[in-house]
């Protein structure tokens, strides 16, 4: 029955290298600074990475190789991106026969990493152990310096002739010097006619022809009010005085708009007769009492 495989940190805590709470506040780290548990392992201080390192070449069979200084070919930097190489932490080294790639590593047994990197090559993958952060340093500086771009570019023409005749042609990359502008004079507007001409003289307005605004002039007392009896009532569009009704008799005031109302047509006969006879049934008339 096959065993299963065991994970990193399991064989560092049976090796005695880490303990199991040392184990599992690097786990805890990894979840949030991402990254390899060895690398973890190391920011932490619980392990060092030629530790680390001697222990991954024995498990794995794979190993070590010292990448500081390290002169990698561009041919040999093109067939693993950049961009591949830092997010796995992986610089491709050399090529072997046949067809393989000599890739170091801080991981051996992270096969995302050897998978990508066979993809983008095209080559089999042979792993070496190197120390995590010497390969962040080498992967930069090598990296960087293969895409800076150089100073002059230089291009040989006439291949096709002798190498006597060969015309050599070089370019300077350096940026060229651009003149500053000359400062630029204000356009000219034509004239305008409306806004361009003297203003006309004009005259000033009165904006208040009824002097109501006029602290100076007097208003007029109202007039006067005659007075006139309690008992006289005064008519102001008649100027008149007259009785108050309520200083009539009943008798005479009900007459008396009778009178009015037949005078004017507005209450007929048959009405006149209803209004007299309820006057008379009320007490307010007689039977000898005329109207008109």
């Amino acid at each position: 029955m096959q065993q299963p495989i065991k994970r990193l940190g399991e064989l560092l805590v049976e090796s005695g290298l880490i303990t199991p709470a040392q184990l599992q506040s690097a786990i805890t780290h990894q979840k949030i600074a991402r990254g390899r548990l060895g690398s973890n392992l190391v920011a932490l201080g619980y392990i060092s990475e030629e530790v680390l390192m001697d222990f991954l070449s024995q498990q794995t069979g794979v190993p070590r190789m010292d990448v500081r200084n390290i002169e990698v070919p561009p041919q040999i930097l093109k067939l693993v991106p950049h961009r591949l190489a830092d997010q796995f932490t992986v610089l491709p080294i050399t090529t072997k026969e046949p067809k393989s790639l000599v890739l170091a590593m801080s991981d051996p047994s992270d096969l995302n990493a050897i998978d990508s990197a066979r993809f983008a090559s095209g080559l089999n993958v042979e792993p070496v152990v190197a120390s995590h952060s010497a390969l962040k340093k080498a992967i930069a500086d090598l990296y960087r310096h293969q895409e800076a771009p150089t100073g002059a570019l230089t291009v040989e023409l006439g291949r096709d002739f002798n190498q006597e005749d060969a015309l050599p042609v070089t370019f300077s990359l350096a940026p060229m010097a651009v003149p500053a502008p000359a400062p630029s004079q204000p356009a000219a507007f034509p004239r305008d006619p409306f806004f361009d001409s003297p203003a006309a003289q004009t005259q000033p307005v009165n904006i208040d022809p009824f002097g109501l605004f006029d602290p100076t002039r007097v208003t007029p007392p109202p007039a006067p009010v005659p007075q006139v009896s309690p008992g006289l009532v005064h008519s102001r569009t008649s100027g008149q005085t007259a009785r108050r009704l309520e200083t009539y008799q009943t008798r005479t005031l009900v007459l008396g708009l009778i009178r009015l109302f037949q005078r004017r047509g507005i209450i007929g006969d048959d009405e006149l007769q209803r209004l007299l006879t309820n006057l008379v049934e009320a007490g307010e008339l007689k039977d000898d009492d005329k109207i008109g």
